[in-house]
């Protein structure tokens, strides 16, 4: 009896591991020589116009949070839009079999990479879609190589702005946010994060830019915060990460246990903040930039009561609607 159930012990690990079975993914996983960095992309195939997934923080094919609900939600919405278009997810430098370096994390580069990366494929014109900072990258390629996009999917509104005007505190507390990331060691999630800290697309600043290139915009609620630290600066959110115990976190716990029972610097550092916030600024200047070549869709969502998977479905729904009128 023993034996018997050592041996399902056994087989039991064995199909846990991977091996034994065929797993068939959805996606095949290639690499791409860009010269200076060698490449990594997952192809969903399909046929027709380029679609690209411009990678946010996080992969979602290997690692941490692969193993999160949403990246299996990501693999199925970029599975079932391969039926319309030729879907392809890049990962970045330092991500997966991505070649790690130490720099290059900052916005322009990034973009210069997506570029590198179509050059390769011999992609002439592809669809962008992105989220967070990925709306950064596809905004930078936008205002500098609108000749290479067919179009634009903003997913969760605007490109983020991670900081607002940049004081002492203000670069701090995104700084020690920035380490509790699962995906790298800290030092390399500050280097991530804070290379783009300061980026701004050059339609904010320049009232007469203008962007010619069909995008949509979607939203989970009515007014987007488009400013990261406005949102992790609430006293809640950092009582969560003050309470990690993890001790290779002490000294960004301790800086933002510093920073929130200091009740006049806190109080001080979030009045910054709202001043400082460019959300209704980044608004208006997508809506300036972009004219009638922005659709914006929107579906109010609550992430502690709706069904998230009703909402991905009408995010899809939109994707496939966008495409549809590009061909």
């Amino acid at each position: 009896m023993k034996q018997a159930l050592l041996n399902l012990l056994i087989i039991i690990t064995f199909l846990n591991l991977g091996f034994g079975q065929d797993q068939k993914l959805p996606y095949k996983s290639k690499m791409a020589d860009l010269g200076e960095i060698k490449m990594q992309y997952m192809d969903f195939g399909g046929e027709g116009i380029p679609f690209i997934w411009v990678q946010d923080f996080h992969n979602y094919f290997e690692g941490p949070y692969s193993k999160f609900p949403e990246a299996a939600e990501r693999i199925d919405f970029f599975t079932k839009l391969s039926k319309y278009a030729h879907v392809l997810a890049p990962l970045r430098r330092g991500y997966g079999k991505s070649t790690f370096t130490k720099w290059g994390y900052d916005v322009a580069t990034q973009g210069e990479d997506i570029l590198k990366f179509m050059d390769e494929l011999g992609i002439e014109k592809a669809i962008l879609f992105a989220r967070l900072p990925g709306n950064q990258d596809i905004t930078w390629i936008a205002e500098h190589h609108p000749e290479r996009i067919s179009g634009l999917v903003y997913w969760d509104g605007n490109p983020i702005l991670i900081v607002g005007c940049g004081n002492e505190d203000e670069i701090l507390l995104m700084e020690s946010w920035s380490a509790f990331a699962p995906d790298f060691e800290k030092e390399q999630e500050k280097r991530l994060v804070m290379s783009r800290a300061f980026w701004r697309p050059h339609f904010l600043s320049d009232k007469d830019s203008r962007i010619k290139i069909p995008a949509i915009r979607l939203l989970s609620s009515k007014y987007d915060d488009s400013s990261v630290i406005s949102r992790i600066s609430e006293r809640e959110r950092l009582q969560a990460d003050i309470a990690n115990d993890n001790p290779k976190f002490k000294e960004e716990v301790l800086a933002l246990k510093t920073l929130v029972e200091d009740t006049l610097r806190y109080n001080r550092l979030r009045e910054h903040l709202l001043a400082c916030d460019p959300s209704k600024k980044l608004d208006e200047g997508m809506e300036r930039a972009f004219g009638s070549y922005l659709q914006t869709e929107l579906k109010i969502f609550d992430y502690d009561t709706d069904d998230y998977a009703e909402y991905i479905a009408w995010e899809l729904e939109k994707v496939i609607e966008f495409i549809e009128k590009l061909k």
